[in-house]
């Protein structure tokens, strides 16, 4: 598969994780500010996460590390 749709299909479960860590928030009544304050931290761990894993530079879960040169 190449880096192109592995991107496609990491942005798309990380889009659908944060998605669903937002309607649990709305059936839990959070705040509405409260929620909107979170969306972009969570985006940011995941984020973070995704360098850990997979590509650093890419910030990509599903795209091995480059080989240590």
């Amino acid at each position: 598969m190449s880096k192109a749709r592995r991107q496609i299909g990491d942005q798309s479960t990380k889009g659908a994780a944060l998605g669903l860590c937002v309607y649990g928030m709305v059936k839990q009544n959070f705040d509405p500010m409260l929620i909107a304050l979170l969306v972009p931290i969570i985006s940011t761990v995941f984020a973070y996460i995704s360098t850990k894993i997979g590509d650093p530079n890419l910030a990509c879960l599903f795209i091995d590390k480059p080989d240590a040169e």
